[in-house]
């Protein structure tokens, strides 16, 4: 087969590429929301506010709360962008309900543009390799284009929202090594400006754009730009760090505060580097098995579906005999300006920074990380197919021969390829889809399971309130206790997992011995674990183990004087054992130990009122509390009218004018 390459618009080749990405990922467009969506759009309340919400996204962490970490405004400003143009749209549908009447939602919307950006980002690294390899006819970044396209370890940067972060961090990348190709190319220095801001809009959709620094200087050299262009282009890159450094300091106030579990990635909790070293090769042999053929693609890792392996793993061994010669000889090759070494230096110089040798991973491995630097494996690939078939690359063979057995080879690779994308994308349509879906190989992740169980957990709950005759919800329930212990057993400081499966036996089975087994390992855990501490209140509550009860409600106050469900179940059974001034004794040790007393401080006013009408006790307590918030003017009220109540007028009046404004 003969093609003229010089007769072809190029027009063309953007318009197949596109029409390409929606055959191979329409299907994923009536996707709902799935895993860790809620972090970047589902629920989130700046983002729900749409374009209102955009300066307080850029003010903010991606995460609040228990976990707080992340600074991707870029990426959450385009989820509020779409909440503005479609919130009168359903938000999304379960799978029942689109069986009914399939709607189109939200998250409909918001899974159209990640494929829309996945096209674009195809489109711009198309443009980019016919920049940078210019010495070359099309037929390589073609090739290398079509490959990365298809290639199934990218269904998770594409099906999964949350992870919008890595197409646009890659999209602004290749638009800024543009930019700097431009700028060796033409000597003008607006080229440069745009290398920044694209750089700066990388890095704020995510910071693993900063590996841009070293990449740049390779794109640079292998174009053969002069020495002085390529010191300009590279500290130019500092200049988007200072920015993007002081934009978060200046701008978001809130520290990150981001507690890695082990489970996620043991190595935190390792000082050795040699385990880092021999946890790198095994995710440099897992991203190499991946790219070659991603039999099971997976939305998470971790502990101990990866293990921390050493060197009796054949894993370590084989990583370390394939890589360190395809290094020596990338090296070599890109020395040579040799577009193999190229490839390698993209594959390996991007690897490095997700393989664990830097520092840890969280979850240790994951398909997108392989997003950006599978853009090597691709090249590499094509022009291998190229050689072997002896099919002419350079630019001034614009008619080439294409024999069939490159034909043959390519179309069964790129069918392998799209028919697993296609099989893979429905997997992502709902958390509940796809954890059931990934766990028959994730056995060994203890999150995995932990996840499956988190999941199942509140919709058991809600079916056994409306139906509770059916026989599902007890199969449901094994089956959450299952995989929480499974999760255990991997992990067995797993202390969430460990605090839930005591919850279970509660809520589900009245089973309070258990729930006292685990909650108690959890709070030995844990003794901020307010949770856990709940769950032992009422276990032995219920027992009729009162004494073990009361200790364990007052540390939930402790924790969070705010948790206002505590209280009435506190009172109600230190009234019905007889035991108030006890359990008004442990609350004044408590106020000591939390730096908001107020609501502890009204809790020992109630049950002084309740002590035979203990009045000027409760007043006292009362007082207490108004003194954390005097500009709670139903409390003072309160106070004025416990006041006229045992005739202390003056007093009355006192918090009357008070009330007021009048003091």
């Amino acid at each position: 087969m003969k093609i003229n390459l010089s007769k072809i618009n190029h027009l063309r080749y953007y318009i197949a590429i596109a029409v390409f990405t929606f055959v191979l990922y329409g299907n994923s467009i009536n996707n709902e929301y799935s895993m860790d969506d809620n972090l970047v759009t589902k629920g989130v309340a700046k983002v729900e506010k749409g374009l209102f919400g955009i300066l307080e996204i850029f003010s903010t962490p991606m995460t609040s709360g228990k976990q707080t970490y992340g600074y991707r405004p870029l990426v959450q400003t385009t989820f509020a962008i779409e909440k503005q143009l479609f919130k009168k749209l359903p938000v999304s549908q379960t799978l029942k309900e689109k069986k009914r009447k399939d709607k189109l939602t939200q998250a409909n919307i918001s899974h159209f543009v990640n494929v829309l950006l996945y096209a674009i980002v195809c489109m711009v690294l198309f443009s980019f390799l016919k920049e940078l390899l210019k010495e070359y006819n099309l037929l390589i970044p073609l090739i290398t284009v079509l490959l990365f396209l298809v290639h199934p370890l990218h269904t998770e940067a594409v099906d999964n929202l949350k992870s919008r972060d890595e197409l646009l961090m890659l999209l602004f990348v290749l638009l800024s090594l543009k930019s700097y190709l431009k700028y060796a190319a033409t000597s003008q220095l607006k080229n440069v400006f745009f290398g920044v801001f694209f750089f700066l809009l990388a890095a704020l959709s995510k910071k693993n754009a900063l590996a841009i620094i070293g990449l740049l200087p390779v794109v640079l050299y292998f174009n053969k730009t002069d020495l002085k262009k390529i010191i300009i282009s590279f500290f130019s890159l500092f200049i988007v760090l200072g920015l993007f450094m002081m934009m978060k300091k200046g701008l978001v106030s809130e520290s990150a505060s981001r507690n890695i579990k082990f489970f996620e990635n043991p190595l935190r909790f390792s000082d050795s580097f040699m385990d880092r070293v021999t946890v790198a090769l095994y995710s440099s042999w897992f991203y190499l098995k991946m790219l070659i053929y991603p039999q099971h693609l997976s939305y998470y890792y971790g502990y101990n579906q990866i293990p921390i392996a050493n060197f009796s793993y054949w894993q370590v061994w084989v990583a370390l005999l394939f890589y360190i010669p395809f290094g020596i000889f990338g090296v070599l090759q890109l020395i040579r300006r040799n577009v193999l070494g190229l490839g390698v230096a993209i594959w390996l110089g991007l690897m490095i920074g997700v393989n664990n040798l830097l520092f840890p991973i969280v979850g240790i491995v994951a398909d997108r990380f392989a997003f950006t630097f599978s853009i090597g494996f691709c090249l590499i690939v094509g022009v291998l197919l190229l050689k072997i078939f002896k099919i002419k690359t350079q630019k001034e063979d614009s008619i080439i021969s294409l024999s069939n057995g490159f034909l043959t080879v390519l179309s069964l690779i790129v069918l392998i390829y799209s028919a697993r994308t296609i099989v893979r994308n429905p997997n992502w349509h709902d958390e509940m889809v796809l954890y059931n879906h990934d766990i028959e190989h994730l056995k060994e992740s203890a999150k995995a399971n932990a996840l499956l169980s988190n999941t199942l957990y509140p919709i058991v709950g809600k079916e056994m309130q409306a139906n509770p005759m059916n026989p599902q919800s007890k199969k449901d329930v094994e089956r959450i206790i299952y995989h929480y212990k499974e999760a255990i057993k991997i992990d067995s400081t797993y202390v969430s997992s460990i605090n839930n499966l005591g919850s279970v036996y509660m809520n589900f089975q009245k089973d309070y011995d258990k729930t006292i087994q685990y909650c108690s390992k959890a709070v030995l855990m844990d003794d901020d674990y307010l949770e856990a501490h709940f769950n032992l209140a009422y276990a032995y509550n219920a027992k009729g183990k009162v004494e073990q009860a009361m200790p364990h409600f007052v540390r939930v106050m402790e924790i969070n004087p705010d948790y206002m469900q505590v209280y009435q179940i506190y009172n109600k059974m230190v009234f019905e054992s007889g035991r108030l001034k006890q359990g008004i004794e442990l609350l004044k040790q408590a106020t000591e130990n939390t730096s908001n007393p107020k609501n502890i401080y009204l809790n020992i006013a109630n049950l002084y009122s309740i002590d035979n009408y203990n009045v000027e006790q409760s007043i006292i307590y009362f007082i207490k509390a108004f003194e954390k918030d005097k500009g709670d003017k139903k409390l003072c009220n309160h106070i004025s009218t416990l006041y006229n109540s045992i005739g202390s007028i003056e007093k009355a009046n006192f918090y009357s004018s008070l009330c007021n404004g009048q003091q």
